[in-house]
């Protein structure tokens, strides 16, 4: 079989193109089955009218950018982590309404107290009418964090909650003596 040199590079380069994750492959990752049911049933309960962010609830650019982000793999609108101890995982969520996805938000966190308690939730955030489609959250892991001034550090030895409005600016919350704190990582 012959193959021409044009045709060795055309498929040299097409292994090269990145590939496109579509917001439809998102759906299990933003999927209420990606909570454990006695998260959910707490959501349910007490926000009825509204649901974890999704990645088509984004403007194109911003859907882009998630998508090709170290995060596009996962919910813009759930971070799942080691937030307020080691032993129990918490849940940060970004939640928007179902009848529209950019009339507000709510950043609450969803964790257990102590072993086999149940479930309690925390407002760490939230906003009225016409809000940024840009808004997301993930988990940050353990680490060293500044400000975005450079006046102030933090050391994290559990995980950190990112909030992001994507190319605007950031805050990572964070549990400290039995409380969330927040320090602004970009402006």
């Amino acid at each position: 079989m012959w193959i021409s040199a044009a045709s060795i590079v055309l498929l040299g380069m097409l292994g090269l193109v990145p590939t496109q994750i579509s917001p439809t492959q998102q759906a299990t990752a933003c999927d209420d089955s990606a909570l454990p049911a006695s998260v959910r049933d707490l959501l349910k309960a007490q926000f009825p009218e509204w649901r974890p962010k999704r990645v088509s609830d984004m403007d194109a650019d911003d859907q882009q950018l998630w998508l090709s982000s170290v995060h596009g793999e996962e919910c813009p609108g759930i971070g799942v982590g080691h937030f307020e101890t080691a032993d129990e995982l918490s849940y940060a969520i970004v939640l928007v309404p179902k009848s529209n996805p950019r009339g507000g938000y709510k950043v609450v966190v969803v964790s257990k107290g102590a072993p086999k308690s149940a479930y309690t939730w925390r407002l760490l955030d939230h906003a009225e009418g016409q809000t940024y489609s840009g808004l997301v959250i993930s988990k940050a892991p353990p680490g060293k964090y500044s400000d975005w001034e450079n006046t102030k550090s933090i050391r994290l030895k559990l995980d950190g909650i990112q909030v992001e409005w994507m190319e605007k600016g950031a805050v990572l919350y964070f549990w400290s003596e039995g409380r969330y704190h927040k320090i602004q990582t970009s402006d």
